[in-house]
């Protein structure tokens, strides 16, 4: 990831979109979700055949549902990350919001604190006209690409906070 402030000046002004755009997730989350994902469900396989083995020995039968639930989380993680712009109906869809541009009152640009280790990344703040307050950390493929899109998308109701 760049600096904020490189982040900023490689904003594109002339990017415009059509059709539909998909964002996934970058390959440094992908690599985190996945690469913790498919071992804990290999482990919760073999704790729970070592239980079976064992006419279903309730130590190792729950490690296995724990490594299970783990990998379950994980894997939901990273299969269930998806934003689509899609530039024909003027809507952002993602897993649990869709919105049109037209409902969004502002959209904000900037540095925020996220998640458990509270490192700073850059999110956009987007504040719908009803009043709902939805922060997309942008955590996805193609950054920029998202973010001159929404800024050029939205106009005088984007805005970059330094």
């Amino acid at each position: 990831m760049f600096f904020y402030e490189d982040f900023i000046k490689k904003l594109d002004s002339s990017a415009e979109g059509h059709g539909v755009e998909k964002f996934t997730l970058d390959v440094k989350k992908t690599v985190v979700w996945l690469g913790t994902g498919i071992p804990f469900f290999i482990a919760g396989i073999l704790e729970l055949y070592i239980s079976y083995t064992k006419d279903f020995a309730v130590t190792d039968l729950v490690i296995g549902i724990i490594f299970f639930l783990l990998s379950a989380r994980h894997l939901k993680m990273y299969f269930s990350y998806k934003i689509i712009l899609d530039f024909n109906e003027k809507k952002l869809k993602s897993k649990d919001v869709t919105f049109e541009f037209d409902n969004i009152a502002s959209c904000t640009l900037k540095e925020q604190v996220i998640g458990k280790k509270r490192r700073m990344d850059v999110v956009l703040d987007v504040v719908t006209k009803d009043g709902q307050e939805i922060i997309i950390p942008l955590m996805m493929n193609k950054k920029l690409r998202f973010a001159s899109l929404m800024k050029n998308s939205l106009g005088r109701r984007f805005s970059i906070q330094k």
